[in-house]
């Protein structure tokens, strides 16, 4: 989180039909735990410091269609989400915030700084880059980017989503939490 937005990136899919919209991160390197992992890829794809603040709830989906199930996490800062099938062939998903501005990298097209309403949004409706723009969407771009192509969500971004309207009481303790420790 960065003053109170969600920074997810965007960037032609593999047909170059369809902008996905895809979290921050990627994969790990050797030697390297999964809460480090976040914050390098991070910081690579974004010019963000971030913070990782302990989910007061892990979920974990095997699959991205799977309903997402809460679990006990043994991490010292525990992830919002794992999924996968197992510790070694698994992903997780931080919550953090950050005081310094995202800055797309030259290996991201661009970012997005999505609110609720602009998560619920791209989710729900086919909408593009443009129209995005056009209704006040914040976007920072590294490329020249077809503003005219639909913004997909990938799975990360509609987890989220489905956690706002599920989980609403949770997401307004998590966003208390990101918030709080932003510097005013």
């Amino acid at each position: 989180m960065y003053k109170g937005l969600f920074p997810f990136q965007v960037g032609p899919t593999r047909k170059g039909d369809k902008l996905g919209v895809v979290r921050l991160g990627g994969h790990r390197e050797k030697g390297e735990s999964a809460q480090e992992t976040a914050i390098r890829e991070v910081f690579e794809e974004s010019s963000m410091k971030i913070k990782l603040v302990n989910s007061p709830v892990t979920f974990f989906k095997k699959e991205w269609n799977d309903t997402a199930i809460k679990i006990q996490s043994s991490e010292n800062i525990a992830p919002i989400l794992v999924k996968g099938a197992g510790p070694t062939a698994s992903t997780a998903m931080y919550l953090a915030y950050s005081n310094t501005a995202p800055v797309p990298s030259s290996e991201t097209s661009g970012l997005l700084l999505l609110s609720r309403e602009d998560i619920s949004l791209i989710c729900k409706q086919k909408i593009t880059l443009e129209k995005f723009i056009e209704q006040g969407g914040k976007v920072m771009l590294s490329q020249k980017i077809n503003l005219g192509l639909s913004l997909e969500p990938f799975p990360q971004l509609l987890f989220l989503a489905e956690l706002f309207e599920k989980e609403a009481s949770l997401i307004e303790q998590v966003i208390s939490v990101l918030e709080s420790g932003v510097d005013r």
